[in-house]
C-alpha cells in the first residue's frame, strides 16, 4: 500500500491540463494507492478558481476596449481584421474559462469520491498559529501560511503511518522541492515528486 499525498495544485493541474497523467490516475486508481489530501485544499482550489476567473474577466474587459476602439476606425482594413481577431479571441477566452471550470468541478468530484482527507485538528491549528503569530522565523516555508499548513498536515498524518510507503506529489517545487523541505519530508518517510508521471515511474520501479 502506498499513501499518495496531494494538495491544491493537483486539482488545479487537472483543471488547467498541466499534468495529463493526474486525471488518468484518478480515473483508474489502483487499489494499492491511498490518495490523501488536506481538507482545506478543496477550498483553496475554489479560491484559486475565483482568482483565475478574475484575471480572465479582466482580460475580457481589455479586449472589449480594443474592440470598441477598432469599431471607431471606419476606413482602415487593418482595423477591421484586428476587430475580427479580437472578437474571436473574446469567444475563445470565455470557452477556455468554461473548460477550466468544468474540469475543476470534475476533479473535485472525483477526488471527493476516491481520496481520504486530513482534517485540521487542534494540534495542527495551535502549532501553525504559534509559528505565524509569535515565531515566524520557525516557519518551514517562509511567507506562505497555506503551504506551511499543507506541510504540517501531511507530516502529522504521515507520523500515524510509519510503516507505509509515502509519496508527496506537488507541482509546487518552488516551495516543496527545496532541499531543506525534502529532507524534512524524508525524515517522515515521505518521498517528494513534482508530477504524476514521475510518481508512476517510481511506482513501477517498486514493483520490479
Amino acid at each position: 500500500m502506498v499513501i499518495l499525498y496531494v494538495e491544491t495544485n493537483f486539482l488545479m493541474a487537472i483543471a488547467k491540463r498541466q499534468d495529463l497523467e493526474a486525471e488518468n490516475l484518478l480515473c483508474s486508481l489502483p487499489s494499492s494507492i491511498r490518495i490523501v489530501i488536506p481538507n482545506f485544499c478543496y477550498v483553496e482550489a475554489l479560491n484559486r478558481w475565483e482568482t483565475e476567473k478574475y484575471y480572465v474577466q479582466e482580460f475580457e474587459k481589455n479586449i472589449d476596449k480594443q474592440i470598441n476602439n477598432s469599431k471607431r476606425d471606419l476606413t482602415s482594413s487593418n482595423a477591421q481584421i484586428f476587430l475580427a481577431h479580437l472578437e474571436q479571441a473574446r469567444i475563445w477566452n470565455q470557452l477556455l474559462l468554461n473548460d477550466i471550470q468544468i474540469r475543476l468541478f470534475n476533479a473535485i468530484d472525483m477526488l471527493l469520491q476516491k481520496a481520504e482527507v486530513i482534517n485540521l485538528n487542534n494540534t495542527i491549528i495551535r502549532n501553525i498559529s504559534q509559528a505565524v503569530i509569535t515565531q515566524p522565523e520557525t516557519l518551514l516555508i517562509k511567507q506562505d501560511i497555506m503551504d506551511n499548513l499543507i506541510l504540517q498536515s501531511i507530516i502529522h498524518h504521515a507520523n500515524l503511518y510509519p510503516r507505509e510507503s509515502k509519496v508527496f506529489l506537488s507541482g509546487n517545487s518552488k516551495d516543496f522541492g527545496k532541499p531543506e523541505i525534502r529532507n524534512i519530508l524524508h525524515n517522515y518517510g515521505i518521498k517528494y515528486l513534482n508530477n504524476t508521471q514521475k510518481f508512476l515511474d517510481w511506482l513501477n520501479s517498486q514493483n520490479t
